[in-house]
């Protein structure tokens, strides 16, 4: 392979790899937690609250935390500036940094071509994440913590600037705790292979660093409460949202980020390369990832790319290519270039019309304007996010918040969403006057089959349901 081929095959492969990204960023999509996050952002705008009782969960138990402020509220501000197209524009601005994120990272081992390749099927793997959410903030700042520990393990020098990082990660959402994860395994990694093993002083600087990560999640401004946050939320959540479950081995971004997991060790022997110590933590940790969890597959990619990247240079047929001036320009011009055509998508027609949840429910959304203020609402659980946002007078029986309520509640609407013994507890407990449900739900059918509901109005996938004098 000649050094000009092999250069445009670089070039050409990270275009491959922005593109990616620009499709994920401006692509439609269909997200029932942007609405909610939508709502809490202007209401942390309008009071300046981050805790208290929630407004609108009349059934909760917990007051509320937002532990995802800094991004709800910049979103929520943007958003009343210049309209929904925001939402696409800040979808796009993560996407992109993802991928150059992860091209830095992959080039401190591999050259052009096999660090625009990992890129490329890092993002992909990335994909089923890639929605407008506060998660967004997560993945990139996970790419973050991996590219400075990817350049500590070669020259053991701490990056002290991972505590500010960690700080925004705190504001932002909860997935910092693999952050913190990460740093520690990268961390042990190095002082178990006494190849990499630094001395007592470098070790101990190391140390304090990941500690320091820690110790500033807890002086954000919700205190040291945020450190417990996540696993309050992952209590409840596993048993409603599918992505707090195990990961489905069925779909292309899965298959991705397993993809490159497997890919790795398999060039290793192929190479007759000797990973280190650090370098099998961090494929077994991406494998885990990928596994354990479909929310967290993006974690695995990222993890798994910049290996792939390393492990398939010896096979590319040329030798790693400096890291010059004039690519840095390059790569920093192409983000800019692609952002700003993001920017002009946003701001055009596209932007506005960029979510499809939850389609066209004209009908519905009328019915339920005209309801009064405090009208007890049994909801779809997927639509209750948008209904927070649009008809925040109402009383959903449940939203997307799951650690605000109680697992009995959870388990209660569980029941009565299957139609299972004792569904109707809920409706004796909660008396919704009304249920907004999926027009082909068994609850929907059985609510008008068996109690006798009436049919208000019918508006793309789901139904608006009136009690006929009573919840049963």
């Amino acid at each position: 392979m000649t050094r000009s081929f092999s250069r445009a095959l670089g070039i050409f492969g990270y275009a491959v790899a922005l593109l990616v990204g620009f499709g994920f960023g401006t692509g439609r999509y269909q997200e029932v937690d942007t609405w909610w996050h939508l709502r809490v952002g202007r209401h942390i705008l309008d009071t300046h609250q981050l805790r208290g009782t929630d407004p609108w969960a009349a059934f909760a138990v917990h007051p509320y935390t937002a532990t995802q402020w800094l991004p709800e509220a910049v979103t929520a501000w943007l958003v009343d500036l210049t309209g929904m197209g925001a939402v696409v524009w800040l979808r796009s601005l993560a996407s992109l940094s993802l991928v150059v994120l992860l091209y830095l990272t992959a080039r401190q081992s591999a050259g052009r071509l096999a660090s625009s390749a990992a890129a490329a099927i890092g993002v992909l793997g990335c994909g089923a994440g890639l929605n407008p959410r506060p998660q967004l903030v997560s993945f990139v700042c996970f790419a973050v913590v991996v590219l400075a520990w990817s350049r500590t393990v070669r020259d053991g020098r701490p990056r002290w600037w991972l505590i500010p990082v960690f700080w925004l990660w705190g504001c932002s959402h909860g997935l910092w705790t693999f952050g913190l994860l990460v740093s520690a395994v990268f961390l042990a990694a190095l002082v178990v292979d006494p190849v990499t093993r630094p001395d007592r002083r470098r070790t101990a600087q190391l140390a304090g660093l990941v500690a320091a990560c820690a110790a500033v999640v807890a002086l954000t401004p919700l205190g040291p409460a945020l450190l417990l946050t996540p696993f309050d939320v992952a209590a409840n959540a596993a048993g409603l949202a599918e992505e707090w479950r195990a990961t489905p081995v069925n779909n292309v971004f899965a298959i991705a980020a397993l993809g490159m997991g497997v890919a790795t060790p398999l060039a290793w022997l192929v190479t007759r390369h000797r990973p280190r110590v650090w370098e099998l933590a961090q494929l077994t940790l991406s494998l885990g990832l990928t596994l354990v969890m479909w929310r967290l597959v993006p974690l695995g990619a990222i993890l798994a790319a910049p290996l792939l990247a390393t492990a398939i240079q010896p096979l590319v047929g040329r030798a790693r290519e400096g890291w010059s001036r004039r690519e840095r320009r390059a790569v920093l011009a192409s983000w800019a270039a692609a952002l700003a055509l993001a920017t002009a998508l946003a701001a055009g027609s596209a932007g506005p019309t960029a979510q499809q949840f939850p389609g066209k429910v004209g009908a519905v959304d009328s019915a339920l304007a005209e309801l009064p203020a405090g009208t007890v609402v049994l909801d779809d659980f997927g639509l209750s996010g948008w209904l927070l946002w649009k008809h925040p007078t109402l009383e959903p029986v449940i939203d997307l918040r799951v650690e605000l309520y109680s697992p009995e509640h959870i388990a209660a609407y569980r029941r009565t969403e299957r139609v299972q013994p004792g569904w109707q507890d809920l409706l004796t407990e909660t008396r919704p006057a009304y249920a907004v449900l999926r027009t082909d739900s068994a609850l929907s059918g059985a609510l008008q089959d068996r109690l006798g509901w009436a049919t208000v109005a019918t508006g793309g996938d789901y139904t608006l349901l009136r009690a006929p004098a009573g919840p049963g």
